[in-house]
């Protein structure tokens, strides 16, 4: 092979990702959605914590942020799913740096179609998608997680391990930014720190004889190196390791057993059920101020606005949104890595109910320690007006998107489902169902699925009597249809 047979690699690289046109569609239509949806949300969010930037460069900074995370959860199963093809060909005879030149020149190419989508998307609200500054940092900040994503997915074996490191990278890297108010000094160590400060035009004054610009492309360049350096050493010929299998015998006890054996293996699933709420919601709480804010809410059947801390509010609603995002993710991965073991399960005289009860077993315990986490920290500087209905709401929320998990993974697939999991309660807690944004829910999304459970959840926080009587049955409703909808489409995938 010569250098030739570089761009053609890529090529066909970029045609196995292509087989799933769906993942080539959310690839450009998440960010395009991300941006439009939330960049007005998250630059008053910036400029309630005290960020520098106006809101409008705020704004631009969303096109960076996600075309940065769709980027590197593109590179990392781009990588990790072709560990084992790409390693045959380079034993091959095509060699070992062909093979990796190739993979990470597909890769950019995807991280290209992520920035081209989240700046069309920037567009459509400011002139600022055209400036230099901001479409170079932009593109900036996907290579370098495309670099992280590659470097990750040479490195870790669990497809789900590997994908829940980029995203809690990219959660903080972006919330604890510049642009949010970060001022910590580690904090200046995060990939999009300094591709953020370009974007936004805001002089760090810590940059050194580099500068902004210089360190935001160093970066760029580190990332894709060692992203290179790992992919060329894990794409060598190795010795492939084997596993004696186990027999296991009786039926949901065994099963049960098993299921806890799986989690086990999935370390970065615990670290971020137990660590995220820690990190995330004690850190957003303490950089929230105590400015006022009005919270619509009902009291003895009347609905009138009230006025809130946004401190207060803002540990109310942490704790949903931290909950929905772990709980869907674990339905998600849960279900799609015992995929081929429930199929050969099915086969036996084991029943798909029985099945999907070990399954939803391990997302549901999984779940409820998030929220034990959750509460726990809140209650640090947050007191509810009533707990017990409260912590039964944030359960409701993590159940019900915790199901949404479970439909998404086999309809969609790993790569696609992460996507849609990234957006869906992003949207729904985040922005739809947040009052630090809107006093009331805007009218879109009293169709969305934490609607119910969210109005419930406020209710309990804020008011100590309870109201939202018909919000209770919405949830319900949602939770009771989604895991009839969750059952169905496991049911389909165990018997095909």
């Amino acid at each position: 092979m010569n250098a030739i047979a570089i761009p053609r690699l890529g090529g066909r690289w970029i045609a196995e990702y292509a087989r799933r046109p769906l993942n080539v569609v959310l690839l450009i239509v998440v960010p395009v959605v991300f941006v439009t949806l939330s960049a007005g949300s998250l630059a008053d969010f910036a400029d309630i914590l005290g960020g520098r930037a106006t809101l409008g460069e705020v704004e631009a900074a969303t096109a960076g942020w996600a075309a940065a995370v769709l980027a590197g959860v593109a590179a990392f199963f781009h990588v990790s799913q072709s560990r084992d093809a790409d390693r045959r060909l380079a034993a091959a005879g095509a060699g070992a740096l062909r093979v990796v030149v190739s993979r990470l020149v597909s890769t950019l190419l995807l991280a290209g179609a992520a920035s081209a989508g989240a700046l069309a998307a920037l567009g459509v609200r400011t002139d600022l998608a055209t400036s230099t500054r901001v479409v170079a940092a932009t593109v900036v900040s996907a290579v370098v997680y495309t670099g992280l994503g590659v470097l990750v997915g040479s490195t870790v074996r669990s497809e789900m391990n590997g994908s829940l490191i980029i995203v809690f990278a990219w959660i903080f890297d972006v919330f604890f930014g510049p642009a949010m108010g970060g001022t910590a000094e580690f904090l200046r160590l995060f990939p999009l720190h300094f591709p953020t400060l370009v974007i936004t035009g805001v002089a760090s004054g810590h940059s050194g004889p580099l500068g902004d610009v210089g360190i935001s492309a160093a970066w760029g360049t580190a990332s894709m190196t060692l992203a290179a350096l790992a992919l060329v050493a894990t794409t060598r010929r190795h010795r492939p390791r084997t596993r004696l299998a186990r027999r296991s015998t009786g039926r949901l006890a065994p099963a049960l057993r098993a299921a806890g054996r799986q989690l086990r293996r999935m370390p970065v699933l615990w670290i971020l059920v137990v660590g995220l709420p820690v990190a995330f919601i004690s850190a957003s709480i303490a950089v929230t101020p105590e400015t006022p804010t009005s919270v619509d809410l009902v009291e003895q059947g009347q609905r009138t606005l009230t006025i809130q801390s946004m401190a207060d509010v803002h540990g109310a609603v942490m704790v949903p949104i931290t909950i929905g995002f772990l709980a869907s993710l674990a339905g998600l991965f849960v279900i799609l890595d015992s995929a081929q073991a429930d199929r050969r399960l099915a086969l036996t005289d084991y029943r798909p109910g029985e099945i999907l009860t070990v399954r939803m077993t391990t997302i549901v315990i999984a779940t409820l320690i998030a929220t034990a986490v959750g509460l726990a920290v809140t209650a640090a500087s947050f007191d509810a007006a009533n707990w017990w209905l409260f912590a039964a709401a944030n359960v409701i929320v993590g159940l019900t998107y915790a199901t949404i998990g479970v439909v998404v993974g086999p309809v969609f697939g790993r790569l696609g489902g992460l996507y849609l999991l990234l957006l869906l309660p992003f949207i729904d807690i985040g922005l739809a169902q947040n009052a630090m944004f809107d006093a009331a829910p805007p009218a879109w999304g009293r169709f969305l699925p934490a609607h119910g459970a969210m109005r419930v959840a406020m209710d309990a926080a804020f008011t100590p009597g309870f109201d939202e009587i018909v919000s209770l049955v919405l949830a319900l409703v949602w939770l009771a249809t989604l895991t009839g909808l969750a059952s169905f489409v496991f049911r389909r995938v165990i018997t095909r």
